[in-house]
């Protein structure tokens, strides 16, 4: 693997086109096209560089598959494309349900202000109803945690993800045969 200024040449040397490919008895055959090892690798090489470098893939194959060249190029692409698209449904369901838990969550604290409210004007001022009303609102407030974070902070990974593998979907990729 190397770098220059603004470009990421990840190099893959395989001893047979078949440990880099999905077999078609495999569940995911048609979408995920890449062995686990292969993507693995691909993806810990890229994650290396910032967004803006462009990546290069060199895949070195033995020259007796060399008629398959055009294949891996396909799978490659192929694989990613469908990560992306896993990857930015991911970022939907969870901004999806970030704000419908964010809407339930308000609700839930405006009935708790509510009840408090009227709580408190029941109970006579003293340590009691402190406690009570502190009780409530910490409630309220740790039911917007789990929507806030969604929204603040969960959605990134999946859009980092979906940047990730757009990138490598569009890669320049080599097919290269030599003798290993």
């Amino acid at each position: 693997m190397s770098a220059t200024m603004g470009n990421a040449e990840i190099i893959l040397k395989s001893k047979d086109v078949d440990r880099l490919l999905i077999g078609p008895h495999s569940l995911f055959y048609g979408k995920r096209m890449l062995t686990t090892d292969a993507e693995e690798f691909i993806i810990e090489e890229a994650e290396k560089y910032s967004s803006r470098t462009t990546i290069y893939l060199k895949v070195y194959l033995p020259p007796d598959n060399l008629n398959r060249s055009q294949v891996v190029d396909s799978a490659i692409r192929q694989h990613f494309a469908y990560r992306k698209t896993r990857s930015l449904k991911q970022l939907s369901r969870t901004l999806k349900l970030g704000w419908k838990g964010l809407l339930i969550a308000i609700i839930f604290l405006s009935v708790l202000v509510l009840f408090t409210l009227i709580i408190i004007r029941q109970i006579p001022e003293g340590s009691l109803s402190v406690i009570f009303r502190e009780v409530l609102i910490i409630l309220g407030w740790v039911a917007l945690w789990r929507p806030a974070d969604l929204l603040l902070y969960e959605w990134r990974q999946f859009k980092r993800d979906a940047n990730l593998f757009e990138r490598l979907e569009h890669c320049k990729i080599e097919v290269i045969t030599e003798e290993m």
